[in-house]
């Protein structure tokens, strides 16, 4: 079993190396037409329009769900949660879209006059705000297509945030997946395996342009059978971010996936938002270039490409009764297109090509590799 993600990237006939200088051209090429763009504005962006006032909110509960639209708001969001969120996909710790990990822009600018009770990270806010509420339920849906001798996946996952409005330097993510498997017909997998984790997040405002944010998240990779000391993981991370400038973030960092054909990946890249169509995220191991092409005061419509480091490692139980730990391992090059309205709410649908596919077992017995095939997703957020 090949133990360096180096390795992966230098292996000799595979794709993968044509793909990701296929994303990199195409980063240089959409980068060069926003250089041009009239509309440049220095600030960040967010992707809709003002939300309603909520001025007329109801008086809240000590312990709160939030699902409804004038509680998601983004104006009242940016206010109350000053720090971007983030959560599990894939078996490693980044979110589907790399600015959940930025802080927001007070947070990076403190006063030197704030005191401990104006700190956003610390605030009571209106005074009002429950101590602890359920925040943003994000649920996703992905289809891999079967092929001749291949493994085709068909997954579902939901994760949630628990936040504590009134200390908001720490949350959690519950999170939850189950994957039914087709297939291969040369090896003994399981029909189904399950992932169950929770996330702790800690960030940390440093200065003016320094923001820290550091995750564990104690989790169980197990066909349900195998319930011993290999299905329990502990990945995590830690990452640095440095804003150059208000519309340009550079970032870098260590996620330490815990997984049995790598065990970790260096983090590295830039967040850049030249204006408010364009978003630039191009940090290992999820770059993605996004363009909003549509919005109105509600909602806005964006189109994106984005390339993904998928797989993971579970433990398992044989056909012969004896235990084991899988590992599957693949990239992905993928087009998107998301829905964003000002509620907070937001669906997505995604496509593309998924290769340089490995099965891997912890016992050699039966490892192989797997041809490439095609991925749809559909995800929702409320």
């Amino acid at each position: 079993m090949r133990h360096g993600w180096l390795d992966r990237l230098r292996s000799p006939g595979k794709p993968r190396r044509q793909a990701f200088s296929a994303l990199a051209w195409a980063s240089l090429f959409v980068t060069g037409h926003s250089l041009s763009a009239e509309d440049w504005v220095p600030r960040w962006y967010e992707p809709s329009g003002e939300s309603a006032n909520p001025a007329d909110e109801q008086p809240r509960s000590p312990v709160r769900f939030v699902w409804h639209d004038d509680e998601l708001s983004e104006s009242l969001e940016d206010r109350e949660h000053p720090i971007r969120r983030t959560a599990y996909q894939n078996q490693y710790p980044l979110s589907k879209d790399s600015e959940d990990l930025l802080p927001r822009e007070e947070s990076l600018t403190p006063s030197d006059e704030m005191s401990t009770s104006d700190d956003p990270l610390f605030s009571d806010n209106d005074g009002e705000s429950p101590w602890i509420e359920w925040k943003k339920t994000v649920g996703t849906a992905t289809w891999i297509a079967p092929s001749s001798n291949g493994l085709g996946i068909t997954s579902l996952e939901a994760r949630g945030s628990i936040e504590f409005p009134k200390f908001q330097a720490l949350w959690f993510v519950p999170r939850l997946a189950g994957y039914a498997l087709d297939g291969p017909t040369t090896t003994d997998l399981p029909a189904q395996l399950y992932d169950f984790s929770f996330e702790t997040v800690g960030a940390l405002p440093i200065g003016e342009r320094w923001f820290v944010q550091a995750a564990i998240a104690p989790s169980f990779f197990t066909d349900s059978h195998n319930t011993g000391r290999k299905a329990f993981r502990l990945p995590g991370r830690v990452l640095a971010f440095w804003k150059y400038s208000d519309t340009l973030t550079f970032t870098g960092g260590v996620l330490y996936l815990d997984r049995d054909d790598v065990k970790a990946i260096p983090s590295a890249g830039v967040l850049w938002n030249p204006n408010e169509d364009w978003k630039f995220e191009l940090c290992a191991p999820r770059p993605r270039i996004a363009r909003r092409f549509s919005h109105d005061d509600c909602s806005a419509h964006w189109a994106y490409l984005v390339g993904e480091f998928g797989g993971g490692t579970w433990a398992i139980r044989r056909a012969s009764g004896l235990n084991d730990v899988a590992t599957l391992s693949d990239y992905r090059l993928l087009v998107g297109y998301e829905r964003k309205w000002t509620s907070g709410r937001n669906w997505l649908v995604e496509g593309g090509y998924v290769f340089s596919r490995r099965l891997e077992y912890t016992s050699q017995l039966g490892d192989t590799d797997l041809p490439s095939t095609a991925l749809v997703r559909l995800g929702v957020t409320f």
